[in-house]
């Protein structure tokens, strides 16, 4: 049996970091929300081997690969099941270092995949526990399109998904580093009036202009001293009539975002001018909207 499936980006509304762990992360409050720009995994079962092709030849294909750890997880979780294995094909559209939780989504896609390909019958709560271990985001794409994150991200609340917007994601080329830019990250300047339970008022009620008004990420101000093109960025957004426009996570992607259709894709056609990569998207509602049935109900 071969599976193929889509594996969607994610964006950050707002991102509030709330101090350092004793382990090293970082506790946090963030306004995830699914986004339709996709990468693209086929799972085929392989008797006793893993293996991991990749069309884009950056992509690491060996064990630090989150596909590749999180089928071995999988498989540490049956150690009754012998002569489990697979060969995962990805087709990369999601830009890596980019804030947009690619490399997260495919890992929770194996995960997703790999129990229904290996028939394993594991719900989606066991499932949840291995994404947390193997990477902070990596839950989230198991929950929900529209959820509120807390702890490192991995405790989960789902949303009700407010109406369609646009989406446009702009990315510079170039990658960033999330270790490096937490590491930078200084407590003193995170301090502000702006809160997630604000934002999450304005994203229950689909007021598309307060919630643009209202978008906030805390390391945005770490990676703009790194990256002065994400201001660029942003003031070519702004200009363009977006309702808000923010870096996604700890970057280097920035997103506008836009209730009207129009405007959407006359900033899609202006940004398309400049030496970025370009992505004109909108919100994703339900999980239906890009998974297969036969992976959407099972068990």
């Amino acid at each position: 049996m071969k599976l193929v499936f889509k594996t969607p980006a994610k964006i950050n509304l707002g991102l509030f970091i709330l101090g350092k762990r004793p382990d090293g992360y970082h506790d946090l409050e963030t306004l995830f929300q699914m986004v339709s720009l996709y990468d693209t995994v086929e799972l085929e079962s392989l008797a006793n081997r893993i293996e991991l092709v990749c069309d884009d030849p950056r992509v690491p294909i060996d064990e630090s690969n989150l596909m590749i750890r999180a089928a071995r997880r999988l498989q540490e979780t049956v150690p009754e099941k012998t002569g489990l294995g697979c060969r995962m094909v990805l087709k990369k559209k999601i830009p890596m270092g980019a804030g947009l939780g690619g490399g997260s989504g495919n890992a929770a896609g194996v995960l997703r995949g790999l129990n229904r390909l290996w028939d394993l019958k594991l719900q989606t709560a066991a499932l949840s526990e291995i994404a947390a271990e193997l990477g902070s985001d990596i839950p989230f794409f198991l929950c929900a399109p529209s959820a509120l994150g807390q702890g490192r991200g991995e405790r989960l609340t789902a949303l009700p998904p407010p109406k369609k917007f646009h989406v446009i994601l702009v990315f510079p080329r170039v990658s960033m580093a999330t270790a490096e830019v937490y590491q930078a990250l200084n407590f003193d300047l995170t301090k502000n009036s702006k809160n997630i339970n604000i934002l999450r008022e304005f994203f229950s009620q689909s007021n598309i202009a307060s919630l643009g008004a209202h978008l906030h990420n805390d390391l945005e101000p770490v990676v703009i001293q790194r990256l002065p093109v994400i201001t660029r960025i942003k003031q070519k957004l702004n200009s363009l009539n977006a309702d808000g426009t923010l870096l996604s996570g700890s970057g280097s992607v920035v997103f506008g975002i836009f209730e009207n259709s129009q405007e959407a894709r006359e900033a899609y056609a202006r940004c398309g001018e400049e030496d970025w990569d370009t992505f004109l998207t909108e919100t994703v509602s339900s999980f239906s909207e890009f998974m297969p049935e036969n992976l959407l109900n099972y068990p």
